[in-house]
């Protein structure tokens, strides 16, 4: 088997650098390849092809090594069960030329109940999937009662993609995925835009002609971020096994669902150490005092004015309001007197389709925003600040054996990731005290 993986792990490498070719051509102005990258795309093709027949070959003889009877080797792919050992689970998305994201929704979800089934067969004796084989990757995940199959990557990937697509936080900050189980990465150490400080220390003199100017000190920091594991168990009854779309359907839906939840609560509010940091737990929050005498559980123009100005320059274009659903009765009454012609309704839109926005920027209704009148019930944040690392995709298993009296099977699975702020603390202005930061929020009104 040890041979076969090695075989695959190259033709996988060659495939890799043969689409970067296509890549770096498309990126160019989709431009043709030139003759030297033609040559290149050939040879990797024809290793490809080479490649492909030596794995067949193995796949027949690790056919042969269960069944004796088997015939010759051949180049041709290996059949069991009307599935070949390289066929992908379910539909094959290259016969529909290019699907439209919901038909690939539901092809995966169908991919994903196909392979439930197959080990629901391999499990209780009725048939092994060589795909199961082929998906298995470590010591033991072969063999149900060690682990279960691992869930192949045209499926695991995809759940990673709606996770993204889903959430209204994780699909907003900066992402960066890691080889090994750390990064660690250098920030300018500016913690005040005065004089001396600027830049982590640098500052300009103007000079007469031939003079130079006083040197200064540029200080970096360095971030260091460390992977942690999030997870999820589910169970899954035999009822629920006999419809594929169905399973496959609600698997997704229950671990995005919880993964987004569990991943984006700690964005807001983590701790750090074994889960992210989250901004409000960050020493770049900049906190908004309530007004004199404010009532409690209220949101006031003023409190509106006072987080905005905060925010720096740079950061209104981009950032977002999040709040708890229950501040919006309060944020439809923001209003101001003018005059003598009344109130008039102040920083707060709806748009054509319904979106509200607050000061040109969205309001996000999220269930991490605490209840209105808490600190958090209303927080404005730059979400390109906070950076995100993690590392593949999720990691998926299955087994029948721990809820078997139960009639039920077991769905695990885990997903490696790191977060928090990029700035390391809140900035002093140029002119002025009041710090300023890509993550405000405002403090309780009690």
């Amino acid at each position: 088997m040890a041979r076969i993986h090695v075989l695959r792990e190259k033709r996988d490498q060659k495939r890799s650098a043969a689409h970067a070719l296509i890549d770096a051509a498309e990126t160019d102005g989709n431009r043709l390849l030139s003759e030297e990258e033609s040559k290149q795309f050939d040879g990797l093709e024809a290793e490809i092809k080479a490649l492909d027949k030596g794995i067949a070959r193995e796949e027949v003889l690790i056919e042969q090594d269960r069944d004796p009877n088997a015939g010759p080797p051949s180049a041709a792919p290996v059949e069991v069960h009307d599935r070949r050992i390289d066929r992908p689970w379910g539909p094959e998305i290259a016969k529909y030329g290019h699907p439209s994201a919901q038909d690939e929704a539901e092809m995966r979800r169908m991919a994903l109940g196909e392979f439930a089934i197959a080990v629901r067969m391999a499990t209780t004796g009725r048939g092994m999937d060589p795909r199961l084989m082929a998906a298995a990757t470590g010591m033991g995940e072969s063999i149900p009662s060690e682990g279960g199959f691992a869930v192949p990557p045209e499926i695991a990937p995809g759940i990673e993609r709606l996770m993204f697509a889903g959430g209204e936080i994780l699909s907003r900050v900066d992402v960066r995925t890691v080889g090994g189980n750390s990064m660690t990465y250098n920030v300018i150490d500016e913690t005040s835009r005065a004089d001396g400080s600027r830049q982590g220390g640098i500052l300009g003199y103007w000079v007469d002609e031939g003079t130079a100017p006083t040197a200064s000190k540029f200080k970096l920091a360095q971030m260091e971020m460390k992977l942690r594991k999030v997870g999820a168990l589910s169970y899954m009854t035999d009822e629920l096994l006999e419809d594929a779309p169905a399973l496959g359907a609600e698997l997704e839906q229950s671990f995005v669902s919880e993964l987004v939840f569990q991943v984006e609560n700690k964005i807001v509010r983590g701790t750090g150490g074994k889960v992210p940091l989250g901004w409000m737990n960050a020493p770049c929050l900049v906190s908004i005092a309530k007004e004199t005498n404010q009532a409690a559980a209220t949101i006031n123009v003023t409190n509106i004015s006072k987080m905005w100005a905060r925010l720096p320059a740079r950061s209104k274009a981009t950032a977002v309001w999040l709040i708890n659903v229950d501040c919006e009765p309060q944020l439809d009454e923001l209003a101001l007197a003018v005059g003598t012609g009344g109130l008039q309704p102040r920083f707060v839109n709806y748009g054509p389709s319904g979106i509200l926005t607050m000061k040109g920027r969205p309001v996000i209704a999220v269930e991490y925003a605490e209840t209105i009148g808490t600190k958090g019930d209303i927080v404005l944040v730059d979400l390109s600040q906070y950076r995100l690392i993690r590392k593949g995709g999720i990691e998926q298993a299955r087994s029948m054996h721990v809820k078997f009296i139960e009639g039920e099977e077991t769905f695990r699975a885990f997903y490696r990731v790191d977060g928090q702020p990029v700035p390391r603390a809140a900035i002093t202005p140029f002119k002025g005290t009041d710090k300023i930061s890509p993550f405000v929020s405002l403090d309780t009104r009690a």
